[in-house]
């Protein structure tokens, strides 16, 4: 479930975010087309609506269409009590009649106001069926009002996104550089921040081969990653795979935003959370948090911190480590600096390079490690935080398994050693217990 996310969060930081956000409009500018859009269907239907001459009876409304079988019958009356009715009146009856939806209903509720000359029902039997006139009602008005702005909007953005992926670039573009006018598109601030920190975290990457290994009794890390964080950066939530040589999926550690405080764009980060979930042990994920001075000062803000781990005050060499049955995290500070601004003084990050060291432990090993003490702080520093010195190390000690004692030729010793300790089950890959493997069929 957690890999589904991370490559969601993925696809949307490489899909949307850097390529489709530079090019998509603004809210302004979808407000402005929307009133837009509104404001012609209210000058449409309501101020300037248009209005329709020689169209058919059956648009009228049915008092109206009632009104014209009336005038229609008392032309007939009027034609038979003379006596010239013919053949090509009655056909020009009919076809008048016609114009209406239900001629035989219309005359038939004439009838009971006003006396029908005989013979004018059987036309209006005759002009049946006649035309179905759609009836006004609320929702087929309110519907225009709904469904323009949201089509027009549509439109709009896939206009737009086409236009600056597709047609500005490959054909306006070339043309407007021969001509010497020189047009730039501006790129979201959150965009190039992104941009800006996947490019530090691989020149981090890449520095790290020179910077001093950790140093711990496992030896040298399965993995050794650097998570860049840079203030203005959209989803700052890094993620990292561990594997063993031989490409084994072991599990994930990563490093993720945990507080913020005030307000506005962009936000002002105060924690973060380095997470590991070892796949020998996935029912919990293990985190510990780095925090700012303030937010470790602040009883409110540490109180809601505490729920999601240890914290550890964030310092240049300051190190965090979790533990699980198999893996050991070592998330140490590399780099870091604070924002200035109205908020309190070292309350939130600037800059932040974090190094995730992962160790795979042996099977069967028993690992101690001395407790960390976290600092206690009553008040700020008065040393500023580029003097600093790191902590040194914590050093921890590998107790191998205790190995059956060996039997003497001699009488048993007078104080029989202790029993053997089993060594566990070395688990397979399989975190289902082997339902998922499977014995092809010969």
């Amino acid at each position: 479930m957690k890999k589904f996310r991370d490559w969601l969060i993925a696809t949307y930081n490489g899909l949307y975010v850097i390529v489709l956000k530079p090019y998509m409009p603004n809210t302004s500018t979808i407000a402005a087309l929307i009133v837009g859009v509104l404001i012609g269907l209210v000058w449409a239907y309501a101020l300037a609506p248009t209005v329709f001459y020689n169209a058919d009876p059956s648009s009228l409304d049915q008092s109206w269409q009632n009104e014209w079988v009336s005038l229609l019958a008392d032309r007939y009356e009027n034609v038979t009590s003379r006596g010239a009715t013919t053949d090509e009146f009655n056909n020009s009856m009919i076809t008048l009649l016609r114009a209406v939806d239900n001629p035989v209903a219309v005359v038939d509720n004439l009838g009971q106001a006003r006396q029908i000359p005989p013979g004018f029902r059987d036309l209006a039997q005759l002009a049946e069926p006649g035309k179905a006139a759609p009836q006004p009602n609320a929702v087929g008005s309110i519907l225009p009002f709904i469904v323009a702005p949201i089509l027009v909007t549509i439109l709009a953005v896939v206009f737009i996104l086409v236009w600056g992926l597709l047609i500005y670039g490959n054909i306006v573009e070339p043309i407007l550089k021969r001509l010497g006018i020189v047009k730039t598109q501006a790129t979201d601030a959150a965009t190039l921040k992104t941009m800006e920190s996947l490019r530090a975290a691989k020149e981090a990457e890449a520095k790290a081969r020179e910077l001093p290994q950790v140093e711990n009794e496992l030896g040298t890390p399965v993995i050794r990653r650097m998570s860049v964080y840079i203030m203005g950066r959209g989803q700052y939530d890094d993620s990292f795979e561990i594997e063993d040589s031989n490409e084994m999926f072991l599990g994930e550690c990563g490093a993720t935003i945990a507080e913020t405080i005030g307000t506005g764009e962009p936000e002002k980060v105060t924690a973060v959370e380095v997470w590991l979930f070892d796949k020998d042990d996935f029912v919990r994920t293990m985190t510990n948090v780095f925090v700012s001075e303030y937010a470790y000062n602040d009883p409110a803000i540490r109180s809601k911190l505490e729920t999601k781990g240890d914290l550890v005050l964030i310092r240049p060499g300051a190190i965090a480590t979790l533990d699980t049955n198999t893996l050991r995290l070592q998330a140490r500070i590399v780099d870091m600096s604070y924002g200035s601004g109205p908020l309190p003084p070292n309350s939130y990050f600037d800059k932040l390079t974090v190094e995730m060291a992962v160790w795979q432990k042996p099977a069967g090993s028993v690992l101690t490690a001395a407790p960390v003490a976290m600092p206690v702080m009553q008040a700020a520093p008065a040393a500023p935080v580029q003097n600093y010195m790191p902590p040194p190390p914590v050093t921890q000690s590998y107790v191998p398994n205790p190995a059956p004692p060996q039997s003497l030729p001699s009488a048993a010793p007078q104080n029989p050693p202790p029993p053997p300790v089993p060594l566990p089950r070395r688990q397979d890959d399989d975190p289902f217990g082997g339902t998922g493997d499977f014995t092809p069929i010969s």
